[in-house]
């Protein structure tokens, strides 16, 4: 049986929550009485007493009406000093509208409520990126309040095409989430798949990340990040203009863009900051960070356990005499200190900041240096380990750090057990499984499989901008000049 409208029923069903105020106002004029109905702490309290209560009592005009529904349509032509009004008859989406910090005026004859948007709850004020700073550059990030950062993309997309969904998630939390798109570059079809999975999603909280990521990639097997996640509105901005599909929902400070490849991963805004030269330069620095990353742990442990000849002779000489007092083979002390790295890494994180960088310092010099003088691990063991973990840092995307940490120990393991074979197996495996990924009908691996040659000016090398003329035929199937 749907559930009606009306005061005592919701006054019964918050009976023991004290922080939600149901009470009765009669307006004097005559003898009409409404009940509000808020969340104390998440209303501005002073604009309702000003803006509604108040201008109620003292409107002269207001007699005259000597019904509800007479009331009510005169709440709603201009009677309450207040833009944003709402009349609602659907008991759920009025039990949805106040909990998320609106107040509304029962009826109790006519079974409605009327709306009023007059949220004002704690939030944290807009500060510079934590994760993706530049020295040229907008320094403002995401919040925590989804209405505050669908106003940072407004802000810079004023375009009459952009479009704002706003959709609902999880049967408890009931999430708000928006869905931002420029209808007349995106292509539909992927914002109609996109807004079908969010609405396929039955889960009773949205309470991590994690939650929202999992139902929405395509490939969830994958360790690679199939959705992108920036704090930067003006990397959103960009992305949105290309044909892609922003994500934003309460409570994150981040927002999502779909769909994701690798190079975007790989990008960094500052790169754009830059004059073109310096920035491909970085990203030339990035892509030979993350094979040395990749690569060099399992190609050190592959050369100094199954193929000594292939070293020069003088670095076999020099590793062997290092290694002629430690009792571990090359692939235990190489995966003993992964596993160390990855340790410290971890404790930096759950540490307060001021003990987790002396800790740092701590773990990682002085234990290094003691295990080095102690003939546990070999010097050259620490350099390659440590020149991988610092390469893996320069990723602009963590996700992606934390994909590539993760299958650098599984190459590692494979060059144990097979040496180069092992190596060579398992980055033909790497290439198909990259290859085959399909996000959203954009191949991950796009622009390196386009034909399109328009695609490439944006990729391993950043071209100037006046040859960023077109957007990708599957982004923007319709509209793909963005500059002549």
């Amino acid at each position: 049986m749907e559930q009606v409208i009306n005061s005592q029923v919701i006054k019964e069903l918050f009976s023991k929550s004290g922080d939600v105020l149901v009470r009765p106002i009669k307006i004097n004029q005559n003898d009409i009485t409404f009940h509000i109905f808020c969340v104390d702490g998440m209303i501005d309290s002073q604009l309702v007493d000003r803006a509604l209560l108040r201008s109620l009592r003292e409107d002269p005009y207001i007699a005259q009406y000597k019904t509800e529904k007479a009331v009510m349509d005169y709440l709603q032509n201009g009677g309450a000093y207040h833009v944003f009004t709402k009349e609602e008859s659907d008991y759920q989406l009025l039990l949805k509208y106040v909990m998320s910090g609106m107040v509304a005026f029962i009826f109790d004859g006519e079974k409605k409520a009327i709306i009023y948007d007059i949220r004002m709850f704690e939030k944290r004020s807009i500060s510079e990126p934590t994760e993706e700073n530049v020295i040229k550059g907008a320094k403002d990030a995401f919040v925590e309040v989804m209405r505050i950062n669908t106003v940072l993309i407004r802000r810079r997309i004023r375009s009459e095409y952009l479009v704002i969904e706003s959709l609902s998630v999880g049967k408890v939390s009931k999430t708000d989430l928006s869905l931002c798109y420029v209808s007349n570059i995106v292509n539909m079809d992927t914002v109609s798949k996109i807004r079908e999975k969010i609405k396929a999603i039955d889960i009773d909280n949205i309470s991590t990340p994690a939650f929202i990521e999992e139902f929405l990639v395509e490939n969830p097997k994958s360790l690679f990040p199939q959705i992108m996640a920036t704090q930067r509105p003006d990397r959103i901005s960009a992305n949105l203009s290309d044909g892609r599909i922003a994500l934003v929902v309460d409570g994150l400070p981040f927002v999502y863009l779909l769909p994701c490849q690798l190079v975007m991963l790989m990008q960094s805004p500052e790169d754009y900051a830059n004059h073109y030269f310096v920035g491909s330069a970085l990203r030339a620095i990035r892509y030979i960070s993350m094979i040395v990353t990749l690569f060099l742990p399992a190609f050190y442990i592959a050369a100094t356990t199954y193929q000594n000849q292939m070293l020069p002779v003088q670095l076999a000489l020099s590793t062997q005499a290092a290694k002629q007092n430690v009792p571990f083979s090359s692939s235990t002390e190489v995966l003993g200190l992964l596993i160390s790295f990855e340790i410290l890494i971890e404790a930096g994180l759950r540490l307060p900041k001021t003990v987790g960088t002396a800790m740092s310092i701590l773990g990682g010099i002085i234990v290094g240096q003691a295990a080095v003088t102690a003939n546990i691990v070999s010097p050259l063991v620490v350099v390659i380990v440590s020149l991988a973990g610092i390469a893996g840092f320069i990723m602009p995307n963590q996700d992606l750090s934390s994909g590539i940490r993760v299958i650098r120990f599984v190459f590692a393991f494979l060059a144990s057990a097979g040496g180069f074979l092992g190596l060579t197996v398992g980055l033909i495996i790497l290439i198909t499984h990259l290859c085959s990924m399909d996000n959203y009908g954009v191949a991950y691996l796009s622009p390196f499989v386009d034909i399109d040659e328009s695609n490439h000016k944006d990729t391993i090398f950043r071209y100037p901008i006046r040859y960023f003329r077109k957007r990708t035929e599957k982004l923007a199937p319709e509209n793909h000049t963005k500059q002549k």
